[in-house]
């Protein structure tokens, strides 16, 4: 009797440290939940290339406020797809430029446009520059901005481009469940506003 309740007691002390140790683990990233639009718009079918270049002038992504509050950040993130409001997918684990493009993929496959391989020269390629990626924490309110410029290629030469910038704040809780929240809606909003069926003219969309 007694090394059953030993091993009992054992199981429920590794449980705890399991949990402990997946409560450390998800200090080190930020979740990020990215709204696929509710309404998208439906392309005719479309095959580009999808690349992201990183030319911020500050590699940080946090601030150095921000990065105190967030303590054991890495740089990484935890990417999660809608495509309803109860529709969630976890996609995976990213470091910045990675998620960027897995969340434009996203964006491009659900308007119906195929996203081949960058070697495909034959290809128009979606090029992503990510000019900012910050998140600041002021006044005990989260801070988040982005701006990239949105660029089709054909044959090395830009036939189209779009540039947009945006920002949102929310205010801080301890949990730092909030600084998730903001950076998830403002990049759903900033990749969303990108006008596909206007941008993809040159494709043929």
């Amino acid at each position: 009797m007694t090394s059953i309740y030993r091993h009992a007691g054992t199981a429920l002390i590794l449980s705890f440290v399991a949990i402990a140790v997946t409560f450390c683990a998800s200090k080190n990233f930020i979740k990020v939940n990215y709204q696929l639009p509710l309404q998208p718009v439906e392309l005719e079918e479309t095959r580009v290339a999808l690349t992201v270049k990183d030319m911020r002038e500050n590699p940080a992504i946090v601030t150095q406020s921000a990065k105190k509050a967030l303590k054991n950040f890495t740089g990484h993130f935890a990417l999660i797809v809608a495509k309803e409001k109860n529709d969630e997918k976890l996609v995976g684990a990213f470091g910045l430029s990675s998620m960027i493009r897995e969340i434009f993929r996203h964006r491009l496959e659900n308007a119906g446009v195929q996203v081949v391989a960058e070697e495909d020269i034959e290809e128009f390629m979606v090029e992503i520059v990510l000019n900012k990626f910050s998140l600041d924490l002021q006044n005990r309110k989260w801070i988040i901005t982005m701006n990239y410029q949105a660029n089709l290629i054909k044959q090395n030469q830009v036939v189209a481009g779009e540039m947009i910038t945006g920002s949102a704040e929310r205010l801080r809780v301890i949990s730092g469940k909030n600084a998730e929240l903001v950076i998830g809606e403002l990049v759903s909003d900033v990749v969303n506003r990108l006008n596909l069926s206007d941008f993809l003219k040159a494709a043929g969309a």
